[in-house]
C-alpha cells in the first residue's frame, strides 16, 4: 500500500512557561541521548561534524550518517544529513517549522529492520509534549504521519501531556506502536479558587502584551488546581507503525484499539492492587489508567481546548480524501 504524501505547514509558535520548575522536569524527563547519539568527533576527519552533531542510521546500511541541526533566528530548526565523507545526503524542507530541542530520541520502529528514525519532541507548555518522527525520504527529511483510515485523515504531530509518549512493541506482535496520553480532566473535580493566583497570571500575560490569552490561561490553572483536578491517565490514540517505501503509521480503530488499552489497564490495576498494602518509598505514586472512550464530552472539550491554547490553534489533523490511497 502507497500513501501519497500532502505537504503541510504546521509550526510551534514561542513557548510560555509559567511553572519554575519546568524546564527542570523536561530535562530530566526527556533528555536520553545514548552513547551512539552524538558524535566522538576524534573518530572521524570531516568537514561537516560537529561537536553536537547527532549520528544516526536513517538507511538502515550499518554507517551513521552525520546530522547537523541548526537553530535559526525565530527559533526554528533546519537540518542537514551528510554521509562520513562530509556528502549532503538530505535536508529538511523550509516548509517544516520544528522548533530546537534536547529532548530527542534515536529510536528503531520495525524490529526486523536496522533503520533508526529521529524521536523529535518539542515543549509548547508545561507538561506538554508534541514529537515528530522524522525519516529520510528521497533527499528530503521528513515527518512520519498518522492515517487514520475511517476518518480519512492524517494526523502530525503526535501529542502527550501526561508523563512520556510510549513507544514499543506493547502486544509483543513484533510492530511498533505509539500511545498518546492525556489528562482526565474529571468533571466534578474541585477547581482553584485563589484571586492572587488570577491576579498574577493577568499580570504576566499583559506585560508579555497577550493579555487576551489571561482569561484561557487562569482557566487551566483552576481546572487543574495544583495537579487535583488531572486525574487520571488517559489512553488517547494508538498508532501503529507501517514500513514501507513511504513510512506511515495507522491509526487504531476502536476495536484494535481495545485488544491494547485494555492490556495496559488491566496490567496497571494488577499493579496497583498487589502495592496497596506495601511499604512504598517517598514519592511512590502510580498512575491509574482509563479510556479515552469512557471521558465525558466536557473532558473532551477541556483537553481540546488545552491543546489549541499551548499550540495556539496549530492544526495536527488533515484530510486526504483527495488524495490516492493504493
Amino acid at each position: 500500500m502507497k500513501i501519497l504524501r500532502k505537504i503541510l505547514l504546521f509550526g510551534l509558535l514561542p513557548l510560555f512557561v509559567v511553572a519554575g520548575g519546568f524546564i527542570l522536569y523536561f530535562f530530566l524527563t526527556f533528555k536520553k541521548i545514548g552513547n551512539s547519539t552524538l558524535l566522538n568527533k576524534n573518530n572521524y576527519s570531516n568537514s561537516k561534524l560537529k561537536a553536537d552533531s547527532i549520528m544516526i542510521d536513517f538507511n538502515g546500511d550499518g554507517v551513521k550518517e552525520v546530522l547537523n541541526v541548526i537553530e535559526k533566528e525565530t527559533g526554528f530548526v533546519a537540518m542537514e544529513l551528510f554521509d562520513l565523507e562530509g556528502n549532503k545526503i538530505a535536508g529538511l524542507s523550509d516548509v517544516w517549522l520544528l522548533y530546537n530541542t534536547t529532548f530527542f530520541k534515536i529510536v528503531k520502529l520495525n524490529e526486523k529492520s536496522t533503520k533508526e528514525y529521529l524521536q523529535w519532541n518539542m515543549a509548547p507548555g508545561p507538561h506538554q509534549i508534541e514529537t515528530v518522527f522524522l525519516t529520510v525520504i528521497g533527499d528530503k527529511i521528513e515527518p512520519i504521519f498518522s492515517i487514520d483510515f475511517e476518518k480519512e485523515t492524517m494526523y502530525s504531530p503526535f501529542y502527550n501531556s501526561r508523563g512520556e509518549l510510549l513507544v514499543g512493541d506493547i502486544d509483543k506482535d513484533g510492530s511498533i506502536e505509539v500511545i498518546e496520553f492525556v489528562d482526565e480532566y474529571p468533571v466534578n473535580a474541585p477547581r482553584l479558587d485563589d484571586s492572587e493566583v488570577e491576579n498574577l497570571i493577568r499580570d504576566q500575560f499583559g506585560d508579555l502584551g497577550v493579555g487576551s490569552e489571561a482569561e484561557g490561561m487562569t482557566e487551566i490553572v483552576k481546572r487543574e488546581n495544583y495537579g487535583k483536578g488531572r486525574g487520571k491517565k488517559v489512553i488517547m490514540a494508538i498508532h501503529r507503525f507501517v514500513d514501507e517505501e513511504t513510512p506511515y503509521f495507522r491509526r487504531l480503530p476502536p476495536d484494535e484499539y481495545e485488544v491494547i488499552a485494555g492490556k495496559v489497564i488491566s496490567a496497571v490495576e494488577g499493579i496497583i492492587k498487589e502495592s496497596a498494602d506495601m511499604t512504598k518509598p517517598e514519592g511512590w505514586e502510580t498512575d491509574s489508567f482509563m479510556r479515552y472512550s469512557d471521558l465525558e464530552q466536557d473532558s473532551k472539550d477541556f483537553n481540546e481546548f488545552v491543546r489549541k491554547f499551548w499550540t495556539h490553534n496549530k492544526p495536527y489533523e488533515f484530510s486526504i480524501t483527495d488524495e490516492s490511497v493504493e
